[in-house]
């Protein structure tokens, strides 16, 4: 199959003007602006708690309700199981410890637009990541009782050399679409272990049942939100039934996403949505570019010196 490298350029190109376009109409804030916006969000959003918790052990729990009502999880379970039906893709499987992977959520229904651009868990990746930070992948897990226990790891490995900076370059949001309790294969995360800044060492990469590790029991519509450096990984799942859950992890500009979102970003979708949603699908950022080399479009920026930026 030959690859129409002017078409593709040319669609790209104009994704771009209409992120530009929104972009100088919302820009985004820089240096002190952006110190001072976080801080307003934090306080707009109840969210103090959860960035303390960010800071000592690494993750935060939004409980029930704060980040979006019921009938929203409701909604993005729907579109999860829907997905995952549909879906003809090679996945990871059970014996991932993952269950059911479902790839590349975001195009397929504006209930996971909604998810990205929730403002409460937002604000948990700009104060992790800053306005910059992009949505690396966005997987729909479906685990049932043959799925296997995930494998302790962080996720900046094999993504980051070590030793890691205290500073999150990778960031994880969790929507979770049914009650987490021991017998559903739960997340277990390991409190503080992201300022250690180091992969999982081989002898601790199935220790989900050390006693250091946090089992994550919660119900459903939480989300759970964690730094890149933080050892977690999940209980194989015993009981009958389906664990849902939707991953959305986040990285900063200057890195890699794991999925290219650019190329299924349809304008409609740029259209109804702020600034910031161009920004996450990386429309907004330098690169990549393809054989007409770097756009000549203004993509934004600004001063920097601020770590929200």
């Amino acid at each position: 199959m030959t690859i129409d490298a002017v078409a593709l350029s040319r669609s790209l190109t104009e994704l771009r003007e209409l992120a530009a376009a929104k972009l100088a109409a919302e820009p985004l804030p820089v240096g002190k602006d952006a110190d001072e916006r976080i801080r307003e969000d934090i306080e707009r959003y109840d969210l103090k708690a959860e960035v303390a918790d960010l800071e000592t052990k690494g993750y935060a729990v939004l409980p029930p309700g704060k980040a979006a009502p019921m009938d929203f999880i409701d909604r993005l379970r729907d579109a999860i199981l829907t997905a995952a039906e549909d879906d003809e893709s090679l996945n990871l499987g059970p014996q991932s410890g993952l269950g059911h992977t479902v790839f590349h959520l975001l195009p397929q229904d504006r209930v996971f637009e909604e998810a990205l651009m929730a403002p409460a868990p937002l604000t948990l990746v700009t104060y992790l990541l800053g306005y910059r930070a992009k949505l690396s992948q966005m997987t729909g897990l479906v685990k049932e009782s043959d799925a296997a226990p995930l494998a302790v790891h962080a996720d900046h490995s094999n993504k980051l050399p070590a030793p890691w900076p205290s500073l999150a370059q990778y960031c994880n949001i969790n929507w979770i679409c049914s009650d987490y309790t021991r017998e559903m294969g739960p997340l277990v995360l390991w409190p503080g272990s992201h300022r250690w800044g180091r992969p999982v060492p081989a002898d601790l990469r199935m220790a989900q049942e050390h006693p250091e590790m946090e089992v994550m029991e919660v119900e459903r519509g939480s989300v759970l939100v964690w730094h890149g450096s933080l050892w977690h990984g999940a209980l194989p799942r015993t009981a009958p039934g389906k664990r849902v859950t939707l991953v959305m992890p986040h990285v900063r500009d200057y890195i890699q996403a794991q999925e290219l979102y650019w190329a299924t970003t349809r304008p409609e979708m740029i259209e109804r949505n702020p600034a910031r949603f161009s920004t996450l699908v990386g429309l907004t950022s330098g690169y990549p570019w393809i054989q007409d080399g770097p756009p000549s479009i203004p993509l934004g920026g600004g001063i920097t010196g601020s770590q929200f930026e």
